[in-house]
């Protein structure tokens, strides 16, 4: 028994301990806009790149996963993006909040269908190649390196002949521009220590068109939030009418 007991602790040390590895940190500068082409949200997103995995966060959300619970954030420093990306060797999962479910879909590495220019131009300090293609009802647009020895960049932008320095869609929503990288240390153990619902493709289009056709009311009260007499009205609203999310297409 007490030899079980010493293999139960020197294995759950081992896993607390493999949760913290060295990473190469890539940064991005991130711009938000509404349908209306009105910037409401900016901060700076993370990719981390470990052995032949990639984590795509933002930097705020990351913190606020690691702050104990007395910590509060503090006024005007919300995360810009509340989704995670996370790329194993073959495909994709992307980490969401649908409604009251914490949720992920998986789909392969290679979804996403480039056409690639073979003008090379000057970007900062690189040479970039650009690629566009459809996906999740948006056009984009990336400008790629390969002066950086990485087929990664930002969101599901991972299988290019290249590194993303920069990417955006036809409207300007979404705007990822890197801004530089280092190596640091973090917590690869983050995805697990909050239970996500494994969903499909079909589940989960289901579930944002379910969702994004409540009001905010209806969602505060399966959350047991109350918004008050007062602000019934304010939040009689559709959720769909004010978010704009990065893949619309249910």
């Amino acid at each position: 028994m007490k030899k079980y007991l010493q293999m139960l602790l020197i294995t759950a040390t081992s896993l607390a301990q493999s949760k913290d590895v060295e990473v190469m940190r890539y940064e991005y500068q991130v711009e938000i806009s509404n349908d209306k082409g009105k910037m409401i949200k900016s901060g700076i997103a993370i990719l981390d790149i470990y052995n032949t995995e990639s984590r795509f966060m933002d930097l705020k959300k990351y913190e606020y996963t690691q702050a104990t619970p007395i910590e509060k954030p503090q006024p005007g420093t919300s995360p810009s993006i509340n989704w995670i990306v996370l790329t194993k060797q073959n495909n994709i999962a992307f980490y969401e909040t649908i409604g009251l479910d914490n949720s992920y879909s998986e789909e392969d590495k290679n979804t996403i269908k480039w056409t690639i220019l073979p003008e090379i131009k000057q970007w900062n300090d690189y040479k970039v190649q650009e690629a566009t293609a459809n996906y999740g009802g948006r056009e984009w647009t990336v400008w790629f390196t390969q002066e950086i020895p990485l087929q990664s960049g930002p969101y599901k932008f991972v299988n290019l002949p290249g590194f993303v320095v920069k990417a955006w869609d036809s409207e300007n929503h979404f705007v990822f521009e890197f801004l530089t990288s280092k190596m640091t240390t973090t917590n690869w153990g983050i995805l697990t220590d909050k239970k996500y619902v494994k969903y499909t493709r079909e589940q989960t289009l289901k579930a944002r068109k379910t969702t994004a056709n409540k009001t905010y009311n209806q969602l505060f009260e399966e959350r047991g939030i109350s918004a008050g007499k007062e602000h019934t009205n304010r939040y009689n609203i559709t959720i769909g009418k004010l978010q704009n999310p990065i893949e619309r297409d249910f």
